[in-house]
Parts: structure tokens; sequence; C-alpha cells
């Protein structure tokens, strides 16, 4: 507390008045500080009067804004993820009702106009379904993934085309975990095919620009940088690759350490692995304690002198950036390739592009509704088709092999059976038996019979088969059993130019070479391969088309077969519309699931901004009992001060000599 000093009696009466000034100005900015405590209710004004509790506080501020922004965001996100039910709850009753009205229009009691009828109330709930699909909040469209500045679903060729990707966007939510506050259409809806799945490991080879975080490693666990021992010619050596991005940065790295000991040594790229050749003496890697890397790399162990040795293989994983000429199995240059999907087709020359980058932009030059994606297991290339409704097909150009060495041909002879007729399938009888003898008969199980130019004919029955080439095997084994050379007399194979079973007939005959159904078997038909030929060659007809296995699929399907009058294909379709259900009950169950989590976020975050408050508020606010009294006293203080000057000031040297 600040007071006059008694032994201010005796000197010059300007020291004097300064010194009482002064006593006085501390007083009263001490009441100032304090009536702007009182009024504001804080303690720390400025950080000069407690520095401690200045960044105790500063801390807290920062704190509370971060946990404000999150429970906006958390506030947002539940708001999102709420009209995202909603909208999944307004789909599932869509699929209800076009559900009902396919069970209706199965057997008795339904005419084709009746059906026709049915069909606009489909399109009605088609129509309904792309309207909900690209509803928006906010600017934010619920079900593009990530994609969410758009409508995910947009007309294309009269079909309805898929431009979202990823599963969903994320935002800062203050989670160790994130969560999606949007939902992708192809999860809750099936927007796009999931074929063509690549049917070839392309199997990538490892240059010096591949980068570390692109491999397998040796041991299937990546590659990570870190400290490599390594023992030349007995001298010991430590090579920290660290810093290592590229596979030719860790060569490049080896190779200097290596030198400095053995001249001329080399480490090298050969293949999938590094290649290592010791010249003066034995070369051994390892790892140091914590590090792993020469055993990802496919090093660890001794190399012997005079000798070039490989690693393991670093298996190399397939991104956009790598090259086409790195890739097993692929002819150079590569050809053309003819692409159709809803009714367009395409075909487009491969010959110049080097990387599969490229490859995916010269697909979407195309403008025809097919995607190119990297697989996630990073071995191969998948082309989907974003058309809801369309049939894709990729095939070969003038016998070219580009579509087959890529492994994205639709119709291969590895495509499965159960991928035929846009997923019902191909048919065959068996297990056929004698009503007379009541012993099995195999030709009750005969699907079709070829009849050739000349004359001669056989049966042949597809029991078993998977695969197309199941089902060439299969004819051509049964042509053989006819007494036909195969392929001289006869050939079952695929087509040279576009897609289908071709049948060619060598016997050279007047007659017609046909394919006819046999014990009411729908396989010849199913295979694209029932008619008669014109000339010696039947041409099949395309069968494994790929279409988008999801609702706005299911309906399309639903609402032509009602217009066709197509009693079979009604009950089809209705009957995919159970796993349409299916699905988006599970895209809601993970809504669901969702939204749980960010209300318990949203509670938790709530209580800890509170407490933060709290303990900001025992460091920041003032005690206003302790200011109060305080107050009080200095004003007394002021008050005593003020007097003692007055009394003080009217002193002279007389009143000091008396």
């Amino acid at each position: 507390m600040a007071i006059v000093s008694s032994s201010i009696a005796r000197v010059p009466n300007l020291l004097s008045s300064q010194m009482m000034l002064g006593n006085l100005t501390r007083t009263s900015t001490s009441l100032l500080n304090l009536q702007s405590q009182l009024a504001t209710g804080v303690r720390v004004l400025r950080p000069s009067i407690d520095p401690v509790a200045s960044a105790t506080i500063g801390s807290l501020d920062f704190a509370l804004e971060c946990r404000a922004q999150h429970l906006r965001n958390l506030q947002q996100a539940d708001s999102m993820l709420s009209a995202v039910d909603q909208s999944l709850g307004d789909i599932n009753d869509l699929i209800l009702e076009a559900k009902g009205i396919g069970l209706s229009q199965i057997g008795v009691g339904s005419d084709a106009e009746t059906r026709a009828n049915q069909a606009q109330v489909i399109d009605s709930v088609i129509q309904s379904l792309v309207d909900i699909t690209n509803r928006d909040q906010s600017g934010i469209h619920f079900f593009g993934g990530e994609a969410i500045s758009q409508g995910p679903l947009s007309e294309m060729y009269g079909f309805y085309r898929y431009t979202g990707f990823g599963d969903s966007m994320h935002t800062d939510l203050g989670m160790t975990s994130g969560v999606g506050i949007t939902v992708s259409a192809e999860e809750a809806l099936g927007t796009m095919s999931s074929r063509m799945r690549g049917l070839e490991d392309l199997d990538p080879g490892l240059n010096a620009e591949t980068l570390l975080e692109d491999v397998r490693g040796a041991r299937g666990l990546g590659v990570e940088a870190s400290t490599i021992m390594v023992t030349v010619n007995g001298t010991e050596l430590t090579v920290d690759l660290s810093d290592a991005n590229t596979v030719g940065d860790v060569v490049d790295e080896l190779q200097l350490a290596i030198k400095s000991v053995d001249v001329f040594a080399s480490v090298s790229i050969q293949g999938g692995s590094l290649s290592i050749t010791p010249t003066l003496g034995p070369i051994s890697f390892s790892d140091p304690e914590s590090s792993t890397m020469a055993a990802d790399l496919g090093i660890e162990g001794s190399f012997i002198s005079g000798v070039t040795l490989t690693g393991g293989d670093l298996d190399p994983k397939l991104t956009e950036q790598t090259a086409i000429s790195d890739l097993a199995g692929i002819s150079l240059p590569m050809g053309s390739i003819r692409i159709e999907n809803a009714g367009q087709i395409r075909e487009v020359d491969l010959s110049g592009v080097t990387t599969i980058g490229e490859l995916q932009n010269a697909i979407e030059a195309l403008e025809i509704g097919v995607r190119v994606e990297v697989d996630d297991d990073g071995r191969r290339i998948n082309f989907r088709n974003e058309l809801s409704g369309a049939s894709m097909s990729i095939s070969e150009v003038a016998g070219g092999q580009t579509a087959t060495e890529l492994g994205i041909r639709t119709f291969s002879g590895g495509t499965e059976l159960a991928d035929f007729n846009g997923g019902r399938g191909v048919g065959s009888v068996s297990g056929g038996f004698d009503p007379v003898t009541g012993l099995p008969d195999p030709q009750l199980d005969i699907d079709f019979q070829v009849t050739l130019s000349d004359g001669s004919s056989f049966g042949v029955d597809i029991t078993g088969a998977l695969t197309v080439d199941d089902v060439l095997a299969a004819i051509n084994t049964a042509a053989t059993g006819a007494g036909l050379t195969v392929p001289t007399d006869f050939d079952a194979r695929l087509a040279a130019d576009g897609n289908g079973i071709q049948l060619v007939d060598g016997t050279g005959g007047a007659g017609d070479l046909s394919v006819e159904r046999m014990n009411n078997s729908s396989a010849a038909e199913d295979l694209g391969i029932l008619g008669t030929a014109e000339g010696a060659v039947l041409a099949g007809s395309d069968q494994a088309q790929v279409a988008s296995d999801g609702l706005l699929s299911h309906l399309i399907m639903l609402r032509d077969a009602l217009l066709a009058n197509d009693e079979s294909g009604i009950a089809f379709a209705t009957e995919q519309l159970d796993d349409d259900t299916l699905r988006a009950a599970e895209a809601r169950a993970e809504v669901g699931v969702r939204s749980r989590r960010i209300l318990d976020s949203l509670a938790r975050e709530e209580d800890r901004s509170v407490q933060d408050q709290a303990l900001r508020s025992d460091v920041r606010d003032l005690d206003f009992a302790e200011a109060a009294t305080k107050f009080a006293l200095l004003e007394q203080q002021l008050q005593a001060s003020m007097a003692t000057i007055s009394r003080t000031q009217q002193l002279s040297l007389l009143d000091f000599l008396r």
C-alpha cells in the first residue's frame, strides 16, 4: 500500500512534492485498474498484470475456439446425417412401392394394358429416386461420396450416370477417427457395375522412379525408410536411408556407400528386385535394432563375390503413374479396343498411351459413361459402367489382343456364365430319366444340337460348365465325339472381332450351319448361339454385357419388362429389388451408427467445453468480494494520502524552528 514517507521532513519542497505525487499516482492507478476489473469482471486485463495466468488463458481461449468450431461442425454433421437418414427412408418407401407393383403384375389378372399403365408408375418412381439422390443441404449433396458440389446423378444417352466418387466426405469433428457426413450412391443404391474387374494381374515392374510407398516389399508389409547396416569385405558401414522416397534413392545411396570400399561393386534394379554384384569380397546387409528395411527390400543376408544375385521381389503396386511398358504380358505398342455402352460405340487406339493415368484419360475422353479405376489390390485395372440401365461391352478390334492382355474383355474365356444375361446366367437341363425304364437318359440332358452344312450333327451338354472356356471345351469335345476334326471340320471359339462365341463349319457342305434347342433347354439362347448361320460361321451375340447391379437398373428393367408384357422379366426384376432393399437398409444402419457417434461426441465436446470455461474463469475472472474489499482500502489510502499531503504542504521553516 502506498504511503507518504516520514523521511521527507527535511528535504527540498520539489522532491517532497514529486514523492507525494508519485504515491498519489500509484494509488490512483491501482484504483483505476480495480475499477476496470470490477466493470468487466475480468482480473487479467493485460498480459503484464499476470504473465503466467495470461499464457494459461491464451491456451484455454484457443482450445475453446477449437471446441466451438467442433461443436458447430458436429451440429452440422448431425443435421446432415438426419437428412441423409430421411432420404434413405424415402428411398426404402419407393423400393417397397415398386416391389408391390411388380408382385401385383405377376400371374393371372394382369394384361398388357394394365402392365403398361403400371410402367408409367414405375417411371415416376425412377424420377423420384433420381430427385432424392440429388438432394443437398447448404450445397452439400448427400449421395455424392466425396464429390459434394454437384448432383451425383445426371442424364446421359437416356440413362443415368453416376459421377460421384469416394465413400464419404469428412470434416474436422475433433475425433480421433473421422466420421463421414455423406454417403455414396454406389454404396446405398449400387449405381455402378462391379464388373469389369480386371482378370489379369498386370504385375508392374520396378524402376528408379517407383515410390517406396508403392511397393509391398519382400515381406508384403511395405517398406519403411530407415537405416541399413552394410558390411563390405569386412568393413561395416551404416547407411541412413530415412530420407529416401524412391527405389532409385535407395539404389544411389547403397551404391555410394558400397563403392567407398569396393569401387567395382554395383547395386541395380533387375525385374522387380534389387540386384547386388560384389567384386572384392562378400557384401552383407542387416537391420539394426528397430529397423526392418533390409528385410523389406529383400536383401537381408550375404552376397558372395563375383556373382550377381537378386533380392526378394518387391512386388510394386499398380498406380496411375505406372508405365504400360512395365506391365507384364502386354504387347507393345498396344492396339485398339472397342467399347459399347448405351447404344454408343467407340473404338480407341491405345498405341500412344504410356501410363495407366493416360489410359484413364483416354477412356474418359470417349464420354461413353465408362470409368477406369486401379483395383484396391493394386494388381489390376477395372472398367466400370457408370450408366444405370445401360449395358457395356469391351471387345477386341480386328483380331487384336489388347483388351485380353489388359484383362478387361467383357466376353472372354474366363467370363463366368453366372454373369450372362444381366445376372440370370445360362440355363441347362440335367438329371433326365427315361419315362419307361426310369433310368438316367443322357439324351435328355442335351442342351442344344449343332448341325453342320454337310448334314452331320452332334448334341452338346453344358452341365457343370462355369465359364465360357468350359462351354467352348464342351462344344469341341462333343464335335470330336461325333467324329469331326477340331478345328479343321469344326471349331467353337471366341470372336476375333467383337464379342461372342463363333461356331466355324469347315465341312463345306451345301446345307446350313445351325443350332437348335433340345429338351426345352434355354442354353443356346442364353449363350447367344441359337439360330442359323449365313455362311460357314455362326456369330453368336454378346450375352455377357456389363450392367450396373443396382436399384436404378432394376427399376428400369422392371419398367421395360412391364412395357414388353414380359412376365419372366417382371419376376426377375422384382426379385432383384430384395437385394436393393437390403443394401439401402445396410446404408441406413451405417448412417445410424455414424449419427450415434456424432451425438455422443457432441455431448462429450459440450462437457469438455464447460470444463475449460470453468478453468479459464478460475484463472481469468475477478473475485468480486476480494476486489470490493481492496477497493475500499485503496479509497481510504487515497484519502489519507491526500490529507497528509495537504498538511505537509502547509508547513514552513518556522514550523521546524519552533
